[in-house]
């Protein structure tokens, strides 16, 4: 196969519209012993609602352990290679799409082995392969040393939830402990009601029947004592489990590089975080519910071949059979609870988004349009829901008719047995009574699966973010920026064409740098970049004209560095703890950002530095937001200072007011400022460039 050397240009333009294309990676990573969720191959290959290129699978396969290479080739060349290559193909010479060609068969009439994501494994003629396949582009792929096996990530979930119950580990123990009284203490009715109407009664063992009520009494009310007491043991391994898991993926969710929050909405984060309880509740069933089941089979059974050891085999023979129709379900149930925590995040991510854009639903009048998407996307969640309730329904239906079918059986046999003089009438009844907790133990047991897999379920969806990997926080520490000096950098999201583009400028302490582009052109992508929250493909920042920015501490970096975004971001709070956004607040610095003349705007508020913003600042105005944000990024006292659109909310005299502050900050930071437009920029910047097509057009004062 020959190498396609122009990858970007060539395969950024072979895209399909579905998630054929990261069906196929997933496909291929399970073929080669691997496990990988379709939604972190989603993500990892930019794939959005218009599917992804075949740029966006090389990037991809690269990131996920392949040594990845895109390729021109033939069907002769298909015939040759021997391992798996994903296609780009056109079906009905209309569709773009990708497939799989696993291997060729000569003695199987030539036919290619292809894998459709759409469709499943089938044979195609070389002739429809040729048909379809007009491009002649394919991915090769081969697992290197970076690649994944299944058992390593199995192993790895492992480790994360040993971690997390490890400190319960004691608190379990009494619980099962607790769990095995009180199963024991369970079956002293049964054995009572044997000697009751076997021996006691019959003698008339007045003395001997009123001890034995009372020794019963006795160990009811330890019983109940004891049930309380594992309750309490419970609800307090609840509360330290859940805390523990949630900070636990709270922290591992804010560690995560920005790109990530980028690229998903809000309510799969909210979706995902509620699935702690999922697990939780599934903990607690296990080291209580399940456990007392799994010690009241053994238990019962053990009393049962005291009894006759003919109904303890009958036991033994039947309960595997309930167990087996069960657990023939497990596929389903895992896909039916997957598509149901996956439709319930679509609903509160649609929840959220629909609450947050309510000015603009209200002020277009598209409340219908909006109620009908939530209709439709909730109907898609209950529907999902429906399904999984009858397959519960169908699993109950199968196991309670075996349980009804176990029940007559042993009733029947045992009645045979007290007809015959093989048992006694006490017996029957106690035979009767252990069997009942026998049918209930082991139909819990085999039930035990449905929850466990939704827990599996939630547990895979929460160890897939809290696995990935972390931003890097060690690093050089430096003390003060002198210079940085940008040197090509490339960069580009997942699976699109380069944003930029061998981009090289320099900034210095004492400038002020302008740089000037069209929306969408990369401006804002560039400051995230000088952020450390996106990594370069190519190039490379220097500081100081020594230091690598990749080698710095991103915590001292970001120390080091302040932005005052186009969008302000503020938490429910007051205007004191917006601008801290610490516990206490450093008084000197406060006096520093009035001595600027921001005491103007804090003395116009209603109660100064503690007047409540609301909910994302609803109750501030577009420009008090923006000189919050001013105050905030100068609170930290950055040495570089990134403005992006830093007055675009600000009336004339507001902007005057920050082109001051900006000048009398000039000489003692490195600022740049970004913009679409010049404005009175050309003023105060000492230099302007101009970013244009991917590149900087110019280095000068101009005018786009």
């Amino acid at each position: 196969m020959k190498k396609n050397k122009h990858i970007e240009k060539t395969f950024s333009l072979q895209k399909d519209l579905t998630d054929c294309g990261v069906g196929c990676l997933q496909s291929l990573v399970q073929y080669y012993g691997g496990s990988i969720s379709l939604e972190t191959l989603r993500e990892k290959s930019g794939t959005s609602k218009t599917g992804t290129t075949l740029l966006g699978l090389h990037q991809c396969a690269n990131s996920i352990g392949f040594d990845a290479e895109g390729c021109e080739a033939d069907t002769e060349a298909l015939m040759q290679h021997g391992t798996p290559v994903i296609l780009h193909v056109i079906i009905d010479q209309k569709f773009e799409h990708y497939v799989i060609c696993y291997s060729y068969h000569p003695f199987k009439n030539n036919q290619f082995l292809i894998g459709d994501p759409a469709k499943g494994l089938e044979y195609w003629t070389r002739e429809y392969l040729e048909e379809v396949w007009r491009s002649k582009t394919c991915l090769t792929l081969i697992p290197n040393t970076t690649f994944q096996k299944k058992e390593q990530t199995a192993a790895e979930k492992k480790r994360w939830l040993k971690n997390l119950i490890k400190e319960d580990q004691e608190v379990i123990c009494t619980i099962v402990f607790l769990g095995l009284v009180f199963t024991l203490l369970g079956m002293s009715m049964s054995i009572f009601s044997q000697k009751l109407i076997d021996d006691i009664l019959p003698k008339k063992k007045t003395s001997v029947l009123l001890l034995s009520i009372s020794f019963l009494g006795f160990l009811l009310f330890a019983k109940v004592i004891i049930q309380a007491l594992r309750e309490l043991y419970i609800i307090r391994q609840s509360r330290s489990f859940n805390e523990r898991i949630n900070k636990n993926f709270y922290t591992s969710l804010l560690h995560l590089p920005k790109i990530f929050f980028d690229t998903r909405k809000v309510g799969d984060f909210v979706a995902r975080l509620n699935d702690t309880q999922r697990i939780q509740t599934v903990i607690k069933q296990l080291i209580t519910n399940t456990v007392v089941d799994a010690l009241g089979v053994c238990m019962a059974t053990g009393f049962l071949f005291f009894y006759s050891w003919k109904l303890a085999l009958v036991c033994i023979i039947i309960s595997p059979v309930i167990f087996y129709i069960i657990f023939s379900f497990n596929k389903k149930i895992i896909e039916s609870q997957r598509n149901v925590m996956q439709s319930y995040s679509t609903n509160e991510a649609n929840y959220i988004d629909s609450i947050r854009g309510i000015e603009v639903i209200k002020g277009f009048s598209k409340q219908q349009l909006f109620i009908q998407r939530n209709e439709r996307i909730f109907g898609f969640f209950q529907t999902k829901i429906f399904e999984l309730g009858k397959l519960n329904l169908t699993i109950s239906l199968y196991s309670g008719v075996i349980l009804v079918i176990f029940l007559l059986l042993i009733l029947s046999f045992s009645s045979y047995s007290v007809l015959n003089g093989e048992i006694k009438l006490g017996e029957l009844m106690a035979i009767i009574g252990i069997s009942g907790s026998l049918l209930s133990s082991t139909t819990n047991l085999a039930l035990v699966t449905i929850p466990i897999q939704e827990a599996k379920v939630a547990f895979d969806r929460m160890f897939e973010y809290s696995s990935l990997e972390k931003e890097k926080t060690e690093g050089l520490e430096i003390l003060e920026l002198q210079t940085i000096d940008i040197e090509n950098i490339d960069f580009r999201f997942n699976g699109r064409s380069r944003l930029l583009n061998h981009i090289s400028f320099s900034l210095q302490k004492g400038n002020i740098t302008c740089l000037l582009g069209e929306s969408g052109s990369g401006k804002t992508t560039l400051t995230e970049i000088l952020q450390k929250n996106y990594l370069p493909e190519n190039g490379e920042i220097i500081i100081n004209k020594n230091i690598l920015l990749k080698d710095i501490s991103i915590i001292n970096w970001r120390s080091l560095t302040g932005i005052v975004p186009q969008n302000i971001q503020l938490f429910n709070g007051n205007i004191l703890e917006n601008i801290i956004l610490d516990e206490q607040a450093d008084q000197q610095k406060l006096q520093e950002l009035t001595a600027l003349g921001f005491d103007q705007f804090i003395n116009s508020l209603p109660q100064g530095f503690f007047t409540l913003v609301g909910e994302e600042g609803i109750n501030l105005s577009g420009g008090q937001k923006q000189l919050l944000g001013w105050m905030r990024a100068l609170y930290h006292d950055p040495q570089l200072l990134i403005l992006d659109e830093p007055t675009s909310s600000l009336d004339k005299e507001n902007r005057k007011f920050i082109y001051d502050v900006i000048q009398q900050l000039k000489s003692e930071k490195i600022i740049l400022i970004i913009s679409h437009h010049m404005e009175d920029l050309k003023e105060i910047s000492d230099e302007i460039l101009i970013l244009k097509n991917t590149q900087i057009k110019a280095s000068a004062v101009a005018k786009l």
